[in-house]
């Protein structure tokens, strides 16, 4: 389940970079409407991906102090 944690978060991660690098583009290229729209996307991909962070590292603790049977 870790490793479905782990890949969770690289997903979040690497979408909220995509966006902010799209992001820029449209402001550059002056389409402040797309560009909107993007920030919005890389605000809730961050977002996931610090929630997703979070709770791969209470699992990971809570794992580490389970006795093994």
């Amino acid at each position: 389940m870790n490793k479905f944690f782990k890949i969770l978060e690289i997903v979040w991660l690497i979408t909220a970079l995509g966006c902010a690098a799209v992001t820029v583009y449209f402001l550059i290229i002056k389409d402040n409407d797309s560009a909107l729209y993007f920030v919005f996307v890389f605000i809730i991909a961050s977002i996931m991906y610090l929630l997703r962070r979070y709770q791969r590292k209470n699992q990971d603790r809570f794992n580490n102090n389970q006795p093994r049977k």
